[in-house]
């Protein structure tokens, strides 16, 4: 009896199924091995995550492992591994419109002076080559930097097409009310199909202004 019972260990030990996976048999792609047996991953890499998740183990995880999984202009604490709102470092993509952004403290400010004031000729504008142009001052600039945002360092040409000078100008008329937050492109308000977006994604100024 004792070596019936013996013959019945040894055959049911040999029978016995090893692990499904270690460190020599890995699973499958799209599967992690987790305690030697495999689970399906809901993730391979961060990107299949949502925004402010992260892949941890074949899971999607609530957090962040790198700045790519915050929304833009946000930055991810890597010992926290939480995101959060990080300064701006570019007026154009990261400050709303009329603002600069101060690149040292991160923060992006109001913009002073004629951009956008209403004007009934230069004199009106300031002076330093601020001129006023369809009822609105442009104010002298040398490229799009000394603009700010939603604003284009614009030359302004002759008949002939010769450049008088530059100026920043944007579709001034569109922000009289002072509400920016949700601006249309000149096409959208004229046609009223297009939907919405943020300014400096909606305007298209046409390369040069004309002055007579």
């Amino acid at each position: 009896m004792i070596v019936f019972w013996f013959l019945s260990a040894l055959l049911t030990l040999g029978c016995a199924d090893g692990p499904e996976c270690d460190a020599e048999t890995p699973c499958p792609f799209g599967s992690v091995c987790v305690e030697s047996v495999c689970e399906t991953n809901t993730c391979v890499t961060s990107a299949q995550c949502d925004m402010e998740q992260y892949c941890a183990e074949g899971v999607c995880t609530e957090g962040c492992s790198d700045d790519g999984d915050c929304y833009p202009g946000d930055a991810c604490d890597l010992e926290a591994a939480v995101c959060e709102a990080e300064g701006c470092s570019d007026t154009h993509t990261d400050c709303a419109f009329n603002e600069f952004c101060n690149e040292i403290s991160g923060e992006c400010f109001e913009a002073s002076g004629y951009y956008c004031q209403e004007c009934g000729g230069d004199a009106d504008c300031g002076g330093n080559g601020n001129t006023c142009y369809g009822g609105y001052c442009a104010v002298s600039c040398e490229s799009d930097n000394d603009c700010p945002s939603a604003y284009t360092c614009i030359p302004f040409v002759d008949l002939a097409g010769n450049i008088q000078y530059f100026g920043c100008y944007t579709y001034c008329w569109m922000f009289e009310d002072g509400d920016y937050s949700d601006i249309e492109s000149q096409d959208a308000m004229s046609s009223g199909v297009q939907e919405a977006l943020p300014v400096h994604l909606a305007l298209e100024l046409p390369e040069c202004l004309v002055v007579e």
